[in-house]
């Protein structure tokens, strides 16, 4: 394994921010984008651009709750400011938790358009340059409430000013402050340290860039290439604008790889999802959280799959699937679900209007249409009949159905769980089948009782 670049840096994230333009009961760093949180985001950016250790700051009640918890994990280390102070105080509460760091790479949890490409080229500069505090900045249209970068004669950054404190000169410049900050971590919580309250109270990590200045420090910039990437998110509709970005930032990755997509603008790919290359996407797939499509699969129109794994040259059609699995070549749909659990086998082919839940299907079984088949395993070639329900809850507690290989189930058949239907064995349409089955009998009726007469209970 590759050891990063980066030695001696830990990446700070700001996220203790009360969010209350969201008006939402979600704290703002949980509210999510194209499949992860905007904190989840900003985390694998930092991860990607090659930092191996993370602090994140977080507000009191944000480090008690269960999403936030879940979204760090164990490898990422928590610091906890006390008081909304400002983001100068919110730097100087990860003072002890980022140990003996040499460096600080401070990012903002709204801010999750960053690319991984940009933050690593911030951290090469800071080092290049041999720099005290580097910043990255946009220039041109600048967004609602992003300070402004002032220079001197010579183009050296001499401060950033709050938009709220700009003159109308000031207001004028369009080069702005994006929130990033590598920083010599020594320097860092020192000038945190000597920051004053504003008239608010609070102390701004801007208002150190003319501090490290006075003494002589080197304060460099980085200017994002692309103005999309220092865009924050601080409502619901800035939001919804992120997550256009991003899923057509998703879409074109894709694409280059070798996915075709008939209309990206109504296909939707989620960060974590993989696809494999000659794979035919088309209009309203959902793809969302871990899903993997193989190679040569074609996904839709009209499909939704949640965390789901499709095999090389499967095939889904207007249908949902959570937490399955479809097997090479296997075919599924038109407006079938697979819940949870699903497995399903290569070539099988579960037909339309079908429902499958936590049973493993087998290599090359035919479920065609109108059924149900739940905690059930159906062997490998067996036939399900239209209308075939595994009769699976008696009230209390979920039955298992067994369907041996090469079964053939008749139309409208009740299979009441448990129960097991040997291999070879077939059930005649209508039937109600209450006990087990040997293999290569048949049987029909209500209840269902063997035939004797090989002809009775046959069916179309």
């Amino acid at each position: 394994m590759t050891s990063s670049p980066f030695k001696g840096w830990v990446g700070v994230i700001l996220a203790a921010g009360a969010g209350a333009r969201m008006r939402s009961s979600i704290p703002k760093p949980l509210h999510t984008l194209c499949g992860r949180t905007l904190l989840e985001q900003t985390m694998c950016v930092l991860n990607e651009a090659g930092l191996e250790r993370i602090v994140v700051v977080a507000s009191p009640s944000l480090a008690t709750d269960p999403g936030f918890l879940e979204t760090v994990g164990n490898d990422t280390t928590i610091a906890i400011q006390s008081e909304p102070r400002g983001t100068g105080d919110a730097l100087l509460s990860a003072s002890d938790a980022a140990g003996d760091a040499s460096y600080v790479l401070v990012a903002n949890a709204d801010m999750p358009l960053i690319t991984p490409c940009t933050v690593g080229k911030m951290l090469a500069t800071h080092a290049e340059n041999h720099a005290a505090i580097t910043l990255l900045t946009g220039v041109g249209d600048v967004p609602v409430g992003f300070g402004r970068v002032r220079r001197d004669a010579g183009g050296h950054v001499t401060e950033i000013i709050e938009e709220a404190d700009a003159d109308e000169e000031t207001l004028g410049l369009d080069e702005f402050n994006a929130g990033y900050y590598c920083m010599d971590a020594s320097l860092a919580w020192r000038l945190m340290r000597e920051l004053k309250p504003s008239v608010k109270g609070e102390m701004y990590i801007t208002d150190a860039i003319i501090g490290a200045v006075s003494t002589g420090a080197r304060v460099g910039a980085v200017t994002a290439s692309d103005l999309s990437e220092v865009t924050g998110v601080n409502d619901r509709a800035e939001l919804a604008e992120a997550e256009a970005v991003m899923r057509a930032r998703i879409r074109r990755r894709w694409m280059i790889e070798g996915v075709s997509m008939v209309d990206p603008a109504a296909t939707y790919i989620d960060s974590g999802v993989t696809i494999g290359q000659d794979t035919t996407l088309k209009p309203n797939t959902h793809l969302l959280g871990s899903t993997h499509i193989g190679i040569d699969a074609v996904i839709g129109p009209g499909t939704v799959l949640q965390d789901t794994r499709v095999g090389d040259g499967a095939k889904v059609v207007s249908s949902h699937a959570e937490y399955a699995r479809i097997g090479e070549r296997a075919s599924v749909g038109l407006f079938s679900h697979l819940r949870p659990g699903a497995v399903i086998g290569p070539d099988a082919h579960i037909g339309n209007y079908a429902e499958v839940k936590n049973s493993v299907v087998g290599a090359g079984v035919n479920i065609g249409h109108f059924s149900y088949v739940g905690d059930a395993t159906v062997g490998a070639g067996a036939n399900i009949g239209a209308g075939t329900v595994t009769c699976n809850y008696d009230g209390n507690v979920k039955h298992e159905t067994y369907i041996g290989e090469n079964a053939f189930i008749g139309s409208g058949s009740m299979l009441v769980a448990p129960v097991s239907i040997g291999r070879g064995a077939s059930t005649g349409a209508g039937s109600v089948v209450t006990r087990d089955v040997a293999p290569g009998t048949r049987v029909a009726g209500v209840p269902a009782r063997p035939l004797s007469d090989p002809g009775e209970g046959a069916q179309d």
